[in-house]
Formats: C-alpha cells, sequence, structure tokens
C-alpha cells in the first residue's frame, strides 16, 4: 500500500508538470488546533488522546487542469485542485490516558513517556465546492451567495521527527524503563510515510478576492511508527495506524482576480 501511495503521488506530480496544469492565482493560508491519535492513549477513547496536542499551520496553491473560460462547465464551478503544504507540532503524552488508581506496574513506565512530533507534508487534492446555495432552492439571500460548503481528499508524503524521552531514566542505556509491550518497538529516528487526508469545511466570501475558510483535516498515516512507539502485536492488540485531527481557520485571497469564479 505504501509503494501504491507514493508511486500514485509521483505520478500526479509528473502529470501536472508535463501536462496542460498551471498554477491560478487562488491561495489559501490556515492555522489549526491539532490532536495526533497514537500509541499514548487508548484506542477508542478519543478523550485519552486530547493531551497529544499541538498546531498545523497549513497553505494551498490551487491548480488548473480545466478550461475554466468555456461556458456552462459544471466541473470548473465546483472542482479544485489545491497542492497541499503544512507543517506542525505535536506533544506527547500518556498521563492522561488513565486514573493512578488503574495503573500497573507496565503502565506506570508507558505513564513516564513523553515526546514530540515535528512534521512537514506535501500532497496533492481534488475538492468538491456546493458553490452558490440559492441554486438549491433554499431561498435567495445575500449569505447564501457567499457560503460556500465544500469536501476534499488527498495523498501525500509527511517527514517528521519524533523525539521521545521517560521520566525514569534513560530508554537506549537501561530498557528496563521501558514497558514490556514496547522492548521491541522504540522508533525515534527520522521518517517519512505516505498519508492520507480528509477534510471538509466552508469558505464565506468577505468580497471578490478575499474569503474566509473553516474546516477539520482528518490525517491518516500508514505507519505506526510516526509517534515512536509500536506495541508487540503478541502482547498488545495493535491493529490501526497513527492518525490526526486537525480542526483550522484561515484566509483565501487571490491575485490579479484570477481564480476560479
Amino acid at each position: 500500500m505504501k509503494k501504491i501511495v507514493f508511486a500514485s503521488f509521483f505520478i500526479m506530480l509528473w502529470g501536472f508538470s508535463m501536462g496542460q496544469g498551471k498554477f491560478v492565482d487562488e491561495y489559501e493560508v490556515t492555522v489549526g488546533y491539532s490532536v495526533f491519535q497514537g500509541d499514548y492513549g487508548q484506542r477508542g477513547d478519543f478523550s485519552s488522546n486530547l493531551g497529544n496536542s499541538g498546531f498545523l499551520l497549513g497553505g494551498k496553491a490551487f491548480m488548473n487542469f480545466l478550461n475554466y473560460n468555456m461556458a456552462n462547465c459544471y466541473a470548473c464551478k465546483h472542482l479544485k485542485f489545491p497542492l497541499i503544504f503544512h507543517v506542525g507540532y505535536s506533544n506527547l503524552s500518556f498521563s492522561q490516558a488513565y486514573n493512578d488508581s488503574d495503573l500497573t506496574p507496565d503502565l506506570i513506565k508507558l505513564k513516564a513517556f513523553s515526546g514530540s512530533i515535528f512534521q512537514s507534508h506535501i500532497g496533492l487534492g481534488v475538492e468538491y465546492h456546493i458553490g452558490d446555495l440559492n441554486a438549491f432552492s433554499f431561498g435567495s439571500s445575500n449569505f447564501l451567495e457567499t457560503f460556500d460548503p465544500f469536501i476534499g481528499g488527498s495523498i501525500g508524503i509527511t517527514a517528521y521527527v519524533v523525539r521521545l524521552k521517560s521520566a525514569l531514566g534513560d530508554y537506549n542505556t537501561n530498557p528496563n524503563v521501558l514497558p514490556t509491550a514496547f522492548r521491541n518497538g522504540i522508533y525515534d529516528k527520522p521518517g517519512v510515510v505516505p498519508t492520507f487526508a480528509f477534510e471538509g469545511g466552508f469558505r464565506y466570501k468577505l468580497n471578490k478576492n478575499l474569503s474566509i475558510t473553516v474546516n477539520s483535516r482528518w490525517i491518516y498515516y500508514l505507519s505506526d511508527k510516526v509517534d515512536g512507539l509500536v506495541p508487540d502485536s503478541s502482547l498488545v492488540d495493535n491493529d490501526h495506524n497513527d492518525w490526526q485531527f486537525s480542526p483550522s481557520i484561515g484566509v483565501v485571497f487571490l491575485l490579479k482576480n484570477g481564480g476560479f469564479y
């Protein structure tokens, strides 16, 4: 699966560079809160990972694969093709996952772990924008004309650096500070991983050249090593990769009136 995503990403980049694609003067900048879901919390319990939070700064440069001068072009009005960038930082901590009364010796060791992740990402995606809601007979108003919900998806590549430490000591020189399930599951080296991302949100147009955007991104990593911990599958049920959720706000701006519509 990882090889397929890597190959698809580079094929899309090659198709853009060799084909008819070109950038249009429409750009987006966002800043968001981020919650990382990995091995520092309880599977299925989103709240146990809320302390594994940080920020995600993102941007999009939109591309043109269509003839936007063509009359009655449905795709031209509703499809956008963003080149996506983001950088992020997340703190990692297991301390919020369990109450002290629930702790076993191994969980005490895991609770002593903390860390951080720095990531940078590039991706290629597609967005479907509903556009002017007056067309759906909800009534006619200036608000509906300027309110634009959208959904989107993308594939990409994320480079990350993870740092881990234990309050009980150096796990490299003293493996006894590691929980049993992680004795052979520490991955604290930089890495590169393919990702899928899905998002939904809306734009609100302030004027012809400026809009506010509110959206949420769900980022799924094709690896369980991003947070630096991979439990032994024979000891711990570990059927899920790491993922991240990030609600954000931002602005979209046009240059030279060169956007889509």
